[in-house]
């Protein structure tokens, strides 16, 4: 068979395929009555999750899905109470060969629970959004943005392929992307962030900072005492703020740009445009700050 006349064979399938379906809705509805205290937890294999707290003792949920017929017939969803919460799952059963099969629906859940309630989410292709809960959120997504804000309680996020997005929050903080940015603002609490390929920002925050990219730029500012700080990039700069009459150890250095404090530092050993290692209003956690290809800046607070 010719080159060309498999192209062909390959056009027609997909065509076929992308025309085979009619373009259609369905919606999703359950609730359940519940007490404070419990667990979501939401496990689909696409769509974007949307989760918010209220003063309701009932976990109310929405799917609305909107694509092919074919391919929202094969989209199955179960909700069920359990003893520890809510379990929610969506679950695509449509059949056929995955190189000519142009999958086409979207799917978004959006679900209220009681305001003290924990979560854990999981998508394999959307956002996942979190607003007003008091209680501990993990929220994992293989393509999509995580956004988590107004939360008391352990946060550990992770997306794939997307940024991430946590503010005002009260409680220690994991945010991992492999290809985006991690913004992280107004916390109380430790904050870890960490992404392959963006950019790194912890501001507002009280509490230890670990902050790390290989490609992008790194910026801390830490609100009341320093409780220690580890900024590291491999590719771009890292710029920590700080108070003034903050206490600090510091160990900052660069492989190829200038390393700045503009704080009184008492410095050890000899003095480098390419780091600096002393002490600040006598020596405290350290703050660690290292690029490998930018500089790095340690400024005070304004």
């Amino acid at each position: 068979m010719s080159s060309t006349r498999l192209i062909v064979i390959v056009c027609f399938l997909l065509v076929a395929a992308s025309i085979s379906g009619v373009a259609a809705n369905r919606r999703y509805e359950k609730k359940f009555q519940v007490s404070p205290g419990g667990t979501l937890s939401v496990s689909t294999d696409a769509g974007s999750v949307r989760v918010t707290g209220t003063s309701s003792n009932e976990v109310s949920i929405l799917v609305e899905m909107e694509g092919r017929q074919k391919d929202i017939d094969g989209f199955e969803i179960k909700a069920e109470q359990t003893s520890g919460g809510v379990e929610v799952k969506g679950n695509s059963h449509t059949s056929g060969w995955k190189i000519f099969r142009a999958y086409d629906m979207d799917a978004k859940f959006t679900i209220s629970v009681p305001r003290n309630y924990s979560l854990r989410l999981g998508t394999s292709g959307g956002d996942v959004e979190v607003r007003d809960i008091q209680g501990s959120v993990e929220g994992k997504t293989s393509g999509g943005d995580v956004r988590v804000g107004t939360v008391e309680g352990k946060m550990d996020l992770h997306t794939s392929g997307g940024n991430i997005h946590v503010e005002s929050a009260k409680g220690n903080v994991r945010a991992e992307t492999s290809g985006g940015d991690v913004h992280v603002t107004s916390v109380t609490g430790d904050v870890e962030g960490e992404t392959s390929g963006g950019n790194v920002t912890v501001a507002d925050v009280d509490g230890k900072v670990r902050a790390e990219t290989s490609g992008g730029n790194v910026t801390v500012k830490v609100r009341g005492g320093n409780k220690g700080v580890h900024a590291e990039t491999s590719g771009g700069n890292v710029e920590i703020h700080i108070a003034k009459t903050c206490a600090a150890d510091i160990d900052a250095s660069t492989s190829g740009g200038d390393v700045e404090c503009d704080l009184p530092v008492t410095v050890a050993g000899k003095i480098k445009d390419s780091s600096v290692k002393g002490t600040i209003n006598g020596g405290g956690p350290l703050i660690y700050a290292h690029t490998s290809g930018g500089n790095v800046r340690i400024r005070p607070m304004e």
